[in-house]
């Protein structure tokens, strides 16, 4: 591929927001940036551009998402830093401030968001309750060391006679089935579930239930065909097996058992196919007095309430058993001096919540914090940025406030600088959700400034257009809390450059018995490689 775009040559539209990026170090700053914009040099600028103010390189933190980007911007900073000394002819004082960085470009910090916290909490381990010589674990070993545990942890409980196993049991709970719930808690310790209590239903209405659903089952099993009808099961017919089964198996006189019973009844009512009971009208009018008479005992019995009232009951002794497995886990990987990636940032966060001569020395150690994509940013990790890059209040230092909230706290002038894609939000599953961005992105527009980055240095006019049509179709103009803004992209590429310009369209062609498979995708991909 030819050269791309040199921004020295013809300015780009938006060189005064890369100026600015350069220029206004004492204004927090939150840079939306698409693919191909050129942030990691805005960044990389900025960075420099401290350094020349006369920031400490040992004072500044940047924080990428993954390792190779952590390379990457370490790398460019590192070889931009050189290039400024090299070519300076500066004053003096601003040269042996770049000869300074250059030679202590180690002293700052470039990484993940995990190593930052890992490299905090090594210097404030007390304060954070874990081992100085504290361990981390991969993903693999952390997940090994969940299983582990959980087996581990359900026999001591089951030994022991545990009332928290035995409130489950009751609750028609197994253990086992709570590995999912114990698991989510270990991954988001931060987050509160509620668990009001809702009494269970008592056991007359238990009585009375399994009264009506024995007599009814007993009713319906009498008028099954003894053998299978041509045309298979009907579906009133696969539901009285399946209550066959629950009670041959479970047992309805535990509740337990019971509530298995209630939920295949609530679960959709069914009608009687009539012509798979017989084929008289006799048998045909049984089925569908059959169907009528489940329907009657539901609203009678009012089971679907019954069993929302259960359900909602059963919340509390789940939530209560998954709690407590949780903290057992916590206090075994500190007991051993393991820490997860989770652990990294939910222990760092603590430290600078609730120790606010703790954040005070720390903010002052990394005066500044820049934040590469930060669309992929969850509320642990925002609430650490934010805490960090702000000061404690006197009533924090004092004592008067026990945790500091990140909300409200105000960064120092300059302290913060992010760069995000909010179109680019996919991390909504671990809580990246576009709603956090938008919330913080409100914030620097009242407290700081939001610039944006619309050029694109990587794409042909070509792909451009065709993209800015697609987006402008998907994304709103002004956009809101839930929906990121579309942003035209202005390219700038030579589109000189590009052997084969445009956006073309290959189609497969396809007959009437034409259906994918492994070898019509190599096929494809051959056809595709040649052309």
């Amino acid at each position: 591929m030819g050269p791309a775009h040199d921004p020295g040559l013809v300015p780009p539209p938006d060189e005064h927001v890369r100026q600015r990026i350069r220029s206004d170090l004492d204004t927090n700053i939150l840079v939306e940036a698409g693919a191909g914009s050129g942030k990691t040099t805005a960044l990389v600028g900025r960075m420099v551009a401290l350094v020349r103010s006369g920031e400490s390189v040992e004072r500044i933190a940047a924080v990428t998402f993954t390792r190779k980007a952590a390379a990457e911007l370490e790398e460019r900073f590192r070889d931009r830093l050189e290039e400024e000394l090299r070519g300076s002819r500066d004053d003096p004082e601003t040269r042996q401030r770049l000869l300074d960085a250059v030679s202590g470009a180690e002293r700052g910090f470039v990484g993940t968001i995990h190593a930052f916290c890992a490299r905090l909490l090594r210097e404030r381990p007390i304060e954070a309750g874990i081992d100085p010589a504290f361990v981390e674990l991969m993903e693999a070993e952390h997940e090994s060391s969940l299983l582990d545990f959980w087996r581990a942890h359900l026999d001591r409980l089951a030994a022991a006679e545990d009332p928290l196993m035995t409130a489950a049991l009751e609750a028609g709970l197994r253990p086992t089935e709570l590995r999912r719930v114990f698991r989510q808690l270990v991954d988001n310790p931060d987050v509160r579930f509620p668990a009001e209590p809702v009494h269970p239903p008592s056991p007359e209405e238990l009585q009375s239930i399994e009264r009506a659903l024995t007599s009814w089952l007993d009713a319906a099993l009498a008028l099954l065909p003894a053998e299978k009808p041509a045309k298979g099961w009907g579906p009133l017919q696969k539901k009285v097996f399946a209550l066959r089964y629950s009670r041959d198996t479970k047992g309805w006189d535990t509740a337990g058992g019971l509530l298995e019973a209630m939920a295949l009844v609530v679960r959709g009512s069914p009608k009687p196919t009539q012509n798979r009971w017989g084929d008289t009208s006799e048998s045909k009018g049984r089925a569908k007095a059959l169907g009528a008479d489940l329907e009657t005992l539901v609203e009678e019995l009012g089971l679907g309430d019954l069993y929302d009232r259960w359900m909602s009951h059963r919340y509390r002794p789940a939530m209560e058993f998954a709690e407590a497995a949780a903290a057992a886990f916590a206090q075994e990987r500190r007991r051993r001096g393991l820490v997860s990636f989770q652990d990294l940032l939910s222990l760092t966060a603590e430290v600078l919540r609730r120790n606010p001569h703790v954040r005070l020395d720390l903010g002052g150690r990394f005066r500044r914090l820049l934040i590469d994509e930060f669309q992929d940013t969850d509320p642990v990790q925002a609430e650490i940025a934010f805490l960090l890059a702000s000061d404690p209040t006197e009533a924090e230092l004092d004592g008067t406030v026990v945790e500091a909230d990140w909300w409200s706290a105000r960064p120092r002038p300059g302290s913060l600088f992010v760069v995000g894609d909010p179109k680019q939000s996919i991390y909504r599953f671990r809580r990246a959700d576009i709603v956090l961005y938008s919330a913080v992105r409100e914030r620097f527009e009242a407290e700081g400034a939001v610039l944006s980055l619309r050029s694109n240095f990587r794409s042909v006019p070509e792909i451009a257009g065709f993209v800015n049509d697609i987006f402008a179709e998907v994304f709103p103009a002004d956009g809101d809390r839930h929906s990121p803004r579309g942003a035209t992209m202005l390219p700038q590429r030579d589109p000189r450059s590009a052997p084969a310009r445009g956006v073309f369209r290959y189609t497969l062609p396809k007959g009437d018995d034409w259906h994918w498979t492994e070898d019509t995708a190599q096929d494809e991909a051959a056809r595709l490689a040649a052309w």
